[in-house]
């Protein structure tokens, strides 16, 4: 309900009776009154729409919390850092160009179909994070003109998604040296565990804690995985019992499973699995994950390996291990 109407009849009152200051009819909870023209003038600027400048937008975006879903610290900055490489090569200077300019055009074409045609569609599938449905609503509350953001809705090619082909005794391999850092360095078998044996991301191994691995309520082993990719507060992957009951028989005093510096996870690790197991991927971390899940159809079915990995729907896992099956023999 329009809460200020202006009204149509004569005041007389000697106060209001200036043509500047003719009166409003506002409703209110105790009856309908009459206020100063000073009021609406008021109001009206308090809800007029503000264009921030570019780099004051960054700072809301980063430090502000949405009340569901919220992105983590680190993917908010990935994504400034994605928008500030695409306004850059557009020439856009951020501390001096307002909101407004995320409008432009290059070449009778918007910034982001100008940046796709040009450079890469990964960039702008980062940017445009920050133009969800939930961070519009936000920036709605906050006052801030979300108009000039039209253009960031424009369709993209699909993420492309390689099928997992298992090379032959690759995997044979990876265990044959993996297992041995068991006696000589405890915390890179425990990387080893987390992605080969329950599916880890790098990212989720970091923050990996013992108190995350649980049995549900009908003693199901899970790990609780907090603030997961696929959206949401948290969630419980089940995991396969044995690498679960290994890695628990190995518990320390340490709150988190692997506690060393994030070098050894993002760099050592990644080393040793090139040089001592021959993983030619460009995230070779990542290959024991996809690992864990192959090993997890081979014995299950695609909905428990969509589980496990903790992929966002079962057309996902498919996408990924939908490569020649395990054949049973017919006779």
């Amino acid at each position: 309900m329009n809460i200020l109407t202006k009204t149509t009849a004569y005041d007389t009152n000697p106060r209001m009776s200036n043509a500047n200051t003719s009166p409003i009819r506002a409703v209110l909870p105790n009856g309908t009154k009459l206020i100063s023209r000073d009021f609406e003038t008021i109001s009206t600027e308090i809800t007029r729409p503000t264009w921030p400048i570019m780099s004051e937008f960054f700072w809301i975006y980063e430090t502000s919390r949405l009340s569901s879903a919220n992105p983590r610290d680190e993917t908010k900055r990935k994504n400034v850092v994605s928008m500030k490489r695409i306004l850059a090569r557009a020439g856009i200077d951020i501390e001096k160009c307002d909101i407004r300019h995320f409008a432009s055009s290059i070449k009778n074409r918007c910034i982001p179909e100008w940046y796709v045609c040009n450079y890469n569609t990964h960039d702008v599938r980062l940017a445009r994070s920050m133009f969800s449905k939930r961070w519009i609503m936000f920036y709605r509350s906050q006052n801030i003109d979300y108009r000039p953001f039209a253009n960031w809705s424009l369709p993209l090619s699909g993420v492309k998604v390689e099928q997992f082909n298992p090379g032959f005794g690759e995997e044979e391999r990876i265990n044959q040296r993996c297992k041995l850092l068991k006696d000589t360095d405890r915390d890179m078998y425990m990387m080893y565990a987390l992605a080969y044996g329950l599916g880890l991301r790098s990212s989720e191994i970091k923050r990996a804690k013992w108190e995350d691995l649980m049995l549900d309520g009908v003693g199901n082993r899970v790990i609780a995985i907090h603030n997961p990719k696929s959206g949401g507060k948290i969630q419980y992957r089940p995991c396969d019992p044995a690498w679960w009951d290994e890695i628990v028989s190995l518990k320390t005093e340490h709150d988190l499973i692997v506690p060393i510096q994030e070098d050894n996870i993002t760099r050592y690790f990644p080393q040793f699995l090139r040089h001592e197991c021959g993983i030619k991927d460009k995230n070779p971390v990542h290959r024991l994950r996809k690992f864990c899940g192959h090993r997890t159809m081979r014995g299950n079915d695609i909905f428990a390996a969509s589980r496990v990995l903790g992929h966002s729907s079962v057309e996902m896992t498919s996408r990924i291990y939908s490569g020649n099956p395990t054949i049973a023999p017919s006779f």
